[in-house]
């Protein structure tokens, strides 16, 4: 009893002087509370006894809670809101009402509700076709609706797909609407260059970019690019065997030091197919790039970029496959030896005339002499694999002046034109 009485008289002691006020009641819970759209924005209304309250948005499964707005006494009890959650599953809104002490009640609470937004579709692959238009793959993971028929729930017509395209560094971008659920679409042709990106939503807002932890960005642009490519180098008229020192510019919207392949391509006429003769590769915006070739005949010759595809994390870079104009080359047979040995014989000896020609074919050559007006055919000079040494002998004194000539010919399709060696020189003593 004692130890009762002592409980007692503390107890009256820690009262004392206390307003009745602290000691009143906690309010009531406030009930009814609901969520409705109210246009774009979120109607919040409940039940009190009219009461001052607290009004918080809870995130269940993070264990969230943030106050929202604080009502008076003498408000209504609605609140109006922006539609601005966070991209999660089971959100409630929570109600407290509170008394004239600031005592507060316990909470009423909202059903569930979800403000889930579309993922962000992610490009997979892109195609530049032959028209300039470019092929999309993407791909968008369905969001599961853990909140079926939720008050905040609205028609699945609400979603919105598209892509936004416009001018390379442009802020200014046309938006075309994609059917939901779709996974590739064709993007009309732009003038280049041009930017593809794509974009989602619903009515809470449209998905937005963002890295899980430290992975990779959920955006890839797709870049569609321009390439231009010239070709220099390409000699009128070339000796038999002999390179053609040509040469290819490459430049590219894309950027300094992008990688391409560039390939030379020749064929004999205009009407005929072009044919690739050599591979090479090479930087854009950078250094010529080296494609030699030798001279078998005459031909056109021209550089072929072909179509690039380039992926990386955050882009598909394109460019169109882009061709030089078009250079002609004549063909000369290539005279390698066209003398005499020796070439100061003494009267009545024999020397030899050497001759050696590219191409290596049969073919009769033609030994001419100045005669100090004209050239004047001697002699006919059968070659054997383009190489003949022939008897001559030395039947007058004197000096004489000498040349080699070979016929229009066609090797492996390709002409090579008729041919005069340089002048040599034949001394009789």
């Amino acid at each position: 009893m004692r130890k009762l009485l002592a409980t007692a008289t503390t107890a009256a002691l820690l009262t004392a002087g206390l307003s009745p006020s602290a000691w009143a009641a906690a309010p009531d819970a406030p009930t009814d509370v609901q969520v409705a759209w109210d246009g774009n924005t979120i109607r919040v209304t409940w039940k009190d006894n009219g009461e001052a309250n607290v009004i918080q948005e809870e995130y269940v499964d993070d264990g969230l809670v943030y106050r929202i707005a604080t009502t008076t006494a003498d408000q209504a009890n609605e609140l109006v809101m922006a539609a601005r959650f966070l991209d999660r599953d089971r959100i409630r809104i929570k109600v407290t009402s509170r008394g004239a002490g600031q005592e507060l009640s316990a909470a009423g609470a909202s059903p569930l509700f979800d403000a889930r937004i579309p993922v962000y579709p992610f490009v997979e692959d892109a195609d530049l076709l032959a028209d300039g238009s470019v092929r999309l793959k993407w791909r968008q993971p369905a969001v599961e609706d853990l909140t079926p028929n939720d008050p905040l729930d609205r028609p699945a017509s609400e979603e919105y797909l598209g892509v936004k395209v416009g001018p390379a560094g442009s802020p200014t971008k046309e938006q075309i609407s994609i059917p939901v659920g779709s996974t590739s679409f064709v993007v009309p042709a732009r003038p280049r260059p041009w930017t593809i990106s794509m974009y989602a939503g619903n009515e809470w807002r449209a998905s937005f970019l963002h890295q899980d932890g430290n992975g990779p960005w959920h955006e890839r642009v797709v870049n569609v690019g321009t390439a231009q490519t010239g070709i220099s180098g390409v000699a009128a008229q070339v000796p038999y065997g002999d390179d053609l020192l040509i040469e290819a510019s490459l430049t590219s919207s894309l950027g300094v030091n992008y990688f391409y392949s560039v390939q030379l391509q020749a064929r004999p006429t205009s009407s005929a197919a072009w044919k690739t003769y050599g591979r090479f590769a090479g930087y854009s915006n950078d250094d010529p790039i080296n494609t030699p070739i030798g001279s078998l005949g005459g031909r056109q010759y021209r550089i072929w970029v072909p179509g690039l595809k380039r992926v990386e994390q955050m882009y598909i870079n394109l460019t169109p496959a882009a061709s030089s104009s078009t250079k002609s080359s004549r063909t000369i047979s290539n005279m390698i030896i066209t003398r005499f040995e020796s070439s100061r014989p003494k009267l009545g000896q024999i020397t030899k005339l050497n001759v050696h020609v590219l191409p290596e074919i049969a073919m009769n050559a033609a030994l001419q002499q100045w005669n100090g007006k004209q050239w004047r055919y001697v002699r006919a000079v059968p070659l054997k694999k383009g190489a003949a040494i022939v008897p001559i002998k030395a039947t007058r004194r004197g000096t004489t002046t000498w040349r080699i000539a070979t016929p229009p010919l066609t090797v492996s399709g390709l002409p090579v034109l008729l041919t005069t060696s340089k002048p040599f020189t034949l001394t009789v003593r």
